[in-house]
């Protein structure tokens, strides 16, 4: 079970983009994991060649430069201890063909609930035990997560990492009006679904909820971006308030 208060795993973080790096091993550390990075398979099969320390549970990012994919699992398995999980990662769905590779798979972004859903899944547990419920009406900023995002990244870097947050939601939000226009449901749903793992991962919970209700809308209608902005707003006065 992922219940976040003990170290239970050794996990490797296998991703080429070096932000989502940073960003999954500082949430995976809060979690309680100790947490090990690679930048690319090769570099993952050499860490698990030359570390004493067994991997237990490996995220991997399937469209890296070099081994990738099917062929990564593959090595991967091969050279890790058997029971390892194997949790794929992509910004795209996975190949029917290459499900049976991996234990579970997460859509990127995905927020730390996500992870928890998958992960207890691959361990067959029970959905309840996987996560906990928010029983909490929805507040602007996560203060569980901005906390522990506090406590191990200095100012500077957790301000730019809220900064890229917002922006990231701001260009989302333009070509969501664009799809919004031509009538294009899945590209709004597609955009909405990336605002509510990102945002989620860093506690902007507000943002979060709004992409979640969003992503379930069925019909194109007028999206909510004035909801959005202010929103943006609340979290930004928030921030500078608390940074």
């Amino acid at each position: 079970m992922v219940d976040g208060t003990t170290v239970r795993r050794n996990l490797l973080v296998v991703d080429d983009d070096a932000v989502m790096r940073e960003l999954l091993a500082a949430l995976m550390g809060m979690e309680g994991y100790r947490v090990a990075v690679a930048e690319s398979g090769v570099e993952a099969l050499a860490l698990l060649a030359e570390s004493g320390v067994e991997i237990e549970m490996m995220l991997v990012d399937l469209h890296m430069p070099g081994v990738q994919g099917a062929e990564l699992a593959e090595r991967l398995r091969a050279a890790s201890a058997p029971g390892t999980l194997l949790i794929g990662m992509s910004g795209s769905e996975l190949k029917r063909e290459d499900a049976a590779l991996f234990d579970g798979f997460l859509r990127k972004p995905f927020t730390v609930e996500e992870f928890k859903r998958t992960v207890g899944a691959a361990e067959g547990a029970e959905p309840a035990q996987a996560m906990k419920a928010d029983a909490q009406g929805v507040a602007v900023l996560d203060d569980v997560i901005f906390g522990k995002l506090a406590a191990i990244l200095p100012k500077v870097q957790l301000r730019e990492l809220y900064r890229i947050t917002v922006e990231d939601v701001q260009r989302r939000l333009e070509k969501m009006r664009g799809a919004a226009k031509r009538g294009d449901m899945a590209a709004v749903h597609a955009e909405a679904h990336a605002i509510k793992g990102g945002c989620g991962m860093v506690g902007a919970a507000e943002l979060s909820e709004l992409a979640t209700e969003l992503e379930n809308s069925s019909e194109v209608g007028n999206p909510p971006f004035g909801e959005f902005h202010d929103a943006c707003v609340r979290l930004q006065v928030m921030l500078d308030a608390r940074l």
